[in-house]
């Protein structure tokens, strides 16, 4: 199965006899067997694709996700009708107490995986900064499991500033071109900014995926504010999985990064590696599964909390 991505201004996807077929001012480059399709993601503007590709993309399930960074869109099914009980029990949980809870679950998973990042990327260094950092994290994982009277405002404290003192010290470290500086979100012009906000629109794409297929509203989430067009639930679960899937990627493409004349030239190598992490058997429950599918389970196990089972537990990644 084939995960299907376009980032080239003036691409043309249409369908041909129950195949996808990928164009470029007329010329065919790419086709690929509908059948074998399991989502088509478009990252630049100027990319057109025919209504049959579409209709059809309905009738199998295949979501189609639109993400320039500044706008985001999905077509898939209407056909979702499982998913009204689930969103019931999804809106009632979400303002309690419980909300909070799983709030805190999946920012304590993110600390845990951004910590095992920094080990893994940092392996052959040794540095007083090293341990420090580490105490650090060690010290807010601990404060946050522990914490008993949550709030939004205190878990979105303690992940604000563990994100601080982990982008300063990649930055600090040398483990991003010395272009970093700072983490910007939005309109940077930095390559390693855009290299991490173009693969963090990736990742968004498959987690917004496994929302849809576990029943779940995206726009309602535990921890980031609910508003019109911010996919609240996808950035929350989204947390868990940026550092390993993204991040180490980015840190291991520096050298690249840092050569490179524009983001144009390398942003090919940033998605196929990203897809890659994603394709790669990891364990789970002793057994060998996709990062995909890990993560697909993981968001079951997020609708079944909703529902009514006692607990969640973030899948944490193994430096």
């Amino acid at each position: 199965m084939k995960h299907i991505i376009v980032n080239s201004y003036g691409l043309f996807l249409g369908l041909k006899s129950h195949r996808v077929t990928i164009k470029e001012k007329g010329k065919l480059i790419e086709e690929v067997a509908l059948n074998r399709v399991k989502s088509i993601q478009v990252l630049s503007r100027g990319i057109s694709l025919s209504s049959d590709l579409i209709n059809s993309c309905s009738h199998r399930g295949i979501k189609i996700f639109f993400n320039t960074f500044n706008s985001f869109s999905a077509l898939h099914t209407l056909y979702e009708h499982k998913s009204v009980l689930v969103r019931k029990n999804q809106f009632e949980v979400c303002d309690s107490l419980k909300g909070l809870e799983l709030a805190q679950k999946l920012i304590v998973g993110k600390l845990k995986n951004q910590r095992a990042t920094l080990l893994y990327s940092s392996r052959n260094i040794t540095h007083r900064r090293k341990d420090e950092t580490i105490d650090f994290f060690d010290k807010s994982i601990r404060q946050l499991k522990n914490k008993k009277e949550l709030s939004k405002e205190y878990i979105l404290g303690v992940e604000g500033s563990s994100a601080r003192y982990y982008f300063e010290y990649l930055r600090d470290m040398e483990l991003f071109p010395s272009s970093f500086v700072y983490r910007t979100k939005r309109h940077s012009e930095e390559i390693t900014n855009i290299a991490l906000n173009y693969g963090y629109a990736i990742l968004f794409n498959f987690i917004y995926k496994s929302c849809i297929n576990a029943g779940l509203e995206p726009y309602y989430g535990v921890l980031h504010t609910t508003r019109s067009a911010k996919p609240s639930l996808v950035l929350d679960i989204m947390e868990e999985y940026r550092s390993f899937v993204v991040d180490r990627n980015i840190i291991k493409l520096r050298s690249k990064l840092a050569k490179a004349s524009s983001f144009d030239r390398v942003k090919k190598e940033v998605a196929s590696a990203i897809l890659t992490t994603l394709a790669k058997k990891y364990k789970y429950n002793h057994r060998k599964l996709t990062l995909e599918s890990i993560i697909q389970r993981q968001v079951y196990k997020i609708s079944g909390y909703f529902c009514g089972e006692a607990k969640y537990k973030s899948y944490i990644f193994r430096w």
